[in-house]
């Protein structure tokens, strides 16, 4: 009897099992698995052998274990999503700003600011255009240092800063426009107006 019994239920296990794996596609078992195999279980007991009550409490355990498992990886998800809403909406704040790039490019609606190192009587801004013909900007101590492209397509050749006669070279800042945000699997990307989306990561500065 003890053996017909034991064999039932085995049985009966291994069909719920069956079942439920055909079901998922996998050999995972979910919680509907558990619960559909305990109640196999609890049905095909032997009447004169049940089920032993301390493994009994230590099935449900499992299960209140995996029920809490499973909970706790939504909420993990939920914070996830929110938290990226939450950084997609900071950095949307800053469209129509400019943003710091390292970059030798210069495109239409990007600014180059020149950052001498000290005194000067002017600055020489040099560009070459996509033909090769390059253009010059100068400007005087009276100026504002910030060059911002109406023209077109630019790549920097050099700054130099002139003082008394005697030039040197000059440092100098690439910022474009940020015309929008999007979101990737690495985090928030700015996009700036050349169409190029940079990762908020490599951002060290934004102006107005």
């Amino acid at each position: 009897m003890v053996t017909q019994a034991t064999s039932t239920t085995n049985a009966a296990s291994s069909s719920a099992t069956t079942s439920s794996t055909a079901t998922s596609g996998s050999n995972t078992l979910g919680q509907n698995d558990f619960l559909t195999l305990l109640m196999t279980q609890l049905k095909n007991q032997d009447p004169l052998s049940p089920t032993d009550t301390n493994q009994f409490v230590t099935e449900m355990c499992q299960l209140t274990s995996t029920q809490a498992l499973t909970n706790m990886q939504t909420d993990f998800d939920n914070l996830a999503s929110a938290m990226q809403q939450g950084t997609m909406g900071q950095w949307a704040s800053a469209i129509g700003d400019y943003m710091k790039v390292s970059s030798t490019t210069v495109s239409q609606g990007d600014e180059v600011v020149l950052n001498p190192t000290g005194s000067y009587n002017s600055l020489t801004l040099t560009l070459k255009d996509s033909s090769g013909n390059e253009t010059t900007k100068t400007f005087s101590s009276s100026d504002s240092p910030v060059y911002s492209d109406t023209d077109g397509n630019y790549t920097i050749v050099g700054v130099m800063a002139t003082t008394n006669g005697a030039s040197s070279a000059c440092n100098y800042s690439v910022y474009r426009q940020i015309t929008g945000v999007q979101s990737g699997t690495s985090g928030a990307s700015l996009v700036a107006s050349d169409g190029t989306a940079y990762p908020t990561s490599s951002v060290t500065q934004i102006i107005k």
